[in-house]
């Protein structure tokens, strides 16, 4: 799951990104328009992919420490569980989302308190389990929103290269100066440059998918426990739930860097 704080910062600093490379020919006009309303909605979407992981978080500690595993501390991720998320249409996160995270952050507040108290996995599953399931999904859809715009980026950055390339490869009156070897010179720079640049857009390409099948893993990890909710004391479901609370802590993690 290391791959996602890379994957979150590429997505919330693209609209940035891409307005300081935009060159200012008025062609490039509407792309500018259409990336100051991107970088509007990436700047509230951060918040809300921070507490969709923060109370995904919050709720696998407390089934860990219920489950018998007393590794994690949940004071940390109650700490973090305030506030409301909201809709995106950029991050694919509906109603039905939004109203799971106010249904799951109302109870964890109190866990930290309950878990002394409260012995029954099985209910804490069935009770939350298909809420918890909804934040799963909300941060897959995220996950697949980061890889429209990373691509979107990959196309843009292609268009602007061309551009430039063909600004220099023109001549123009009063350009004598501009040798041949001049010239070539420049277009060597900007290929070169074009191949580094476009490498790292790939490798951010790379990172989100990564991320999106380690989302997928954790998810899968937490259908295991409500199909399993019987016998979550075991010690093959107790491995899988400290491994899907071990995810989501990397995720809070390296998130909150951001």
């Amino acid at each position: 799951m290391t791959n996602y704080q890379a994957a979150t910062a590429r997505y919330v600093g693209s609209a940035e990104r891409q307005l300081t490379d935009l060159p200012a020919d008025r062609r490039f006009d509407a792309t500018r328009q259409n990336l100051g309303s991107l970088r509007s909605i990436t700047a509230q979407d951060r918040e809300t992919l921070l507490k969709l992981h923060a109370t995904t978080t919050g709720y696998m500690s407390a089934l860990a420490q219920l489950a018998g595993e007393d590794a994690y501390s949940l004071a940390p991720d109650i700490q973090k569980v305030s506030g409301a998320i909201q809709a995106s249409s950029a991050l694919g996160i509906d109603a039905t989302q939004v109203s799971a995270y106010g249904n799951i952050a109302q109870r964890v507040s109190d866990w930290a308190l309950e878990a002394v108290q409260a012995r029954s996995v099985k209910a804490m599953v069935e009770r939350n389990g298909a809420d918890i399931d909804k934040l799963l999904e909300a941060m897959q859809r995220a996950t697949t929103a980061y890889g429209a715009v990373l691509d979107q980026e990959v196309a843009s950055y292609e268009l602007i290269s061309d551009y430039r390339a063909a600004q220099w490869s023109a001549r123009l009156p009063g350009d004598s100066a501009l040798t041949p070897e001049r010239r070539e010179v420049i277009d060597a720079l900007l290929r070169r440059s074009a191949r580094v640049d476009l490498a790292d857009q790939q490798q951010a390409l790379r990172e989100q998918q990564a991320a999106a099948a380690g989302l997928e893993r954790v998810r899968k990890s937490h259908q295991l426990m409500m199909e399993n909710a019987d016998r979550l004391r075991s010690k093959d479901i107790q491995r899988s739930l400290r491994q899907a609370t071990s995810d989501l802590k990397s995720i809070r993690q390296s998130l909150s860097t951001l």
